[in-house]
């Protein structure tokens, strides 16, 4: 009983201390937890700048490297394009500039052969049966084709040739300035007189025009051809009428069989002169 008695007399005594230790004791409880929250979710470091936003700016900086990253590997990807296509571009241009340069060279030999004595030989049977012909020129070609045969034919032709002559100058022009190629059907005469290329039915098709033109009496016909490798294949050729007769001309075989020298073995022809070549 004493020693409740004196508890309780002290304290009452010291009720005012204690709970002013207590108060102490929870104010210094929140404030340790308010420093706690802080450095993890409030300020952080001597910036003034919060851990969210340094976690920020990281990412942003991780991010804008990838991005950097990104951007310098496609830039490689396109100079590396560029360096193909102007590779590609200069190929091509040097492959038309060679065949230009192969053109030119071709015309000049074959403007040297018009001058000298190669047209001037004793009369053939060709020159007989093509001077013999009454010529009737006739213009079947419109708009561009038409332009084009007449800009190639004034290049080559004059008007006090001979027929034989006429004939000759067109045969030669065409193998001289013709590569064996497809492509150029539909557009025969831009790809032989033009680009020069064709096949045999461009190759054909071409001197017809240029013979009609002229004012032969000339056609197309299509059958087969005896092959080098042996037996037919599929052939177009040129046939011309002169005074009722019908004779073979035939540039595209001409120019396979020509070994830098033309020899003239399927120019103005009969049947019975290449028998067995031509199956109609």
């Amino acid at each position: 009983m004493r020693i409740l008695s004196y508890v309780k007399l002290h304290f009452f005594k010291n009720f005012e201390k204690i709970i002013a230790c207590v108060a102490a004791m929870l104010i210094a409880a929140f404030m340790l937890q308010g420093i706690e929250t802080m450095s993890f979710n409030g300020k952080s470091g001597s910036d003034g700048r919060s851990a969210a936003v340094v976690s920020r700016e990281l990412n942003t900086t991780k991010s804008s490297k990838k991005i950097s990253k990104v951007n310098k590997s496609g830039n490689k990807k396109t100079k590396l394009k560029r360096k193909k296509k102007s590779k590609i571009k200069k190929k091509s241009k040097s492959k038309k500039r060679l065949a230009v340069k192969n053109k030119s060279k071709n015309r000049k030999k074959f403007n040297k052969k018009l001058n000298s004595n190669t047209y001037k030989k004793s009369i053939s049977k060709e020159q007989n049966r093509l001077n013999s012909a009454e010529l009737k020129p006739k213009e079947f070609l419109n708009g561009k084709d038409e332009k084009i045969l007449k800009k190639h034919l004034n290049k080559i032709i004059d008007d006090d040739m001979s027929n034989y002559k006429k004939a000759k100058v067109c045969y030669d022009y065409l193998i001289n300035n013709t590569h064996y190629a497809y492509g150029g059907w539909g557009n025969a005469i831009e790809s032989v007189l033009e680009n020069g290329y064709g096949t045999c039915t461009e190759y054909s098709y071409v001197y017809m025009a240029m013979m009609k033109y002229l004012g032969f009496n000339a056609k197309t016909v299509d059958g087969s051809t005896a092959m080098a490798a042996g037996g037919y294949g599929y052939h177009m050729w040129t046939e011309v009428k002169l005074n009722g007769n019908t004779y073979v001309f035939d540039p595209q075989v001409e120019d396979d069989m020509t070994n830098g020298k033309i020899n003239y073995f399927r120019f103005c022809k009969t049947y019975s002169e290449v028998s067995g070549a031509y199956i109609k």
